[in-house]
């Protein structure tokens, strides 16, 4: 994995808008955008700042060979195939039933009920789509 790649993940992992990050390490949003397209790479002070603010190693950041390993949620939105702007409604969707799953007052059998009305929609929507498909062959 890249740096850039890299770096992309660990700026919002650790909760920065980029623009923030970028002041913390005394760089332009500009010259971080740089480093995220591939662009150009960051000196040396540069990347040990990031690293130190970013919580892992220097080797971390710049060694190809050293993988980030992603959750789901991290997977969809950096990797999905769908547009940008549906895969941020799908992260901060998904940022709400974090804190909804976290709430002490939402029931363990009201969490099961949940994950099943989620289920069932999907599957709905699904069956709907096959549905379309088969009617347009015919």
């Amino acid at each position: 994995m890249e740096l850039r790649e890299k770096l992309e993940i660990l700026i919002k992992r650790n909760g920065y808008k980029k623009t923030d990050f970028a002041s913390a390490v005394s760089i332009t949003y500009r010259a971080l955008a740089n480093y995220i397209s591939g662009a150009r790479t960051p000196r040396s002070k540069t990347l040990s700042d990031m690293a130190v603010l970013l919580g892992v190693s220097e080797e971390m950041l710049t060694d190809d060979n050293i993988d980030i390993a992603l959750s789901s949620d991290e997977k969809l939105y950096f990797y999905g195939t769908s547009s940008e702007e549906t895969r941020e409604k799908a992260d901060d969707i998904l940022s709400q039933v974090s804190e909804i799953l976290s709430d002490e007052n939402f029931s363990e059998e009201d969490k099961t009920a949940f994950f099943s009305c989620i289920a069932e929609k999907y599957f709905s929507e699904k069956a709907k789509k096959h549905k379309e498909t088969v009617d347009k062959t015919e």
